[in-house]
C-alpha cells in the first residue's frame, strides 16, 4: 500500500457517455492504509491495502447526507472499490485502478 500514499484520483466507466457515467463525479485519496472518497454526495472511507496487484478494501463506511439524484454515484464508487480493482502502474506518477467496466486514474499528489 505504500505506493498509494499521497495518491488521488477521479473515475469513469469505460465506453459510457459522460451523461451516463456513474463514476463521473467520483474522487479518491489514499493515506497510509486508508482510502477515502466520494461518489458525488457522501464521503466514503475505510481500510485498504494492495495485495497481488489489486486494491483490497475492508468494511467501508460513509456519511449519510441526502443528495437527491446523486446517490447512484456513491453506490457506484462503493461497488468499484469492493470489486478488487487491479492497480496498474503507468509512467511516472500516473497509475490507474480498473476492473472490467470501470477505471480510475490516480496520480501522486502533494497532500496537505
Amino acid at each position: 500500500m505504500a505506493g498509494l500514499v499521497g495518491c488521488a484520483g477521479a473515475g469513469h466507466e469505460k465506453g459510457v457517455s459522460p451523461d451516463h457515467d456513474r463514476l463521473g463525479q467520483a474522487t479518491l485519496s489514499f493515506d497510509g492504509y486508508r482510502v477515502s472518497g466520494s461518489g458525488g454526495c457522501n464521503r466514503i472511507f475505510g481500510p485498504a491495502q494492495v495485495e497481488q496487484g489489486r486494491l483490497i478494501v475492508g468494511t467501508l463506511a460513509s456519511t449519510r447526507m441526502a443528495c437527491p439524484g446523486h446517490e447512484e454515484g456513491d453506490q457506484a464508487l462503493i461497488d468499484f472499490l469492493e470489486s478488487r480493482p487491479r492497480l496498474i502502474q503507468g509512467d511516472n506518477d500516473q497509475w490507474r485502478l480498473e476492473n472490467d467496466t470501470q477505471q480510475m486514474a490516480i496520480e501522486r499528489v502533494l497532500m496537505q
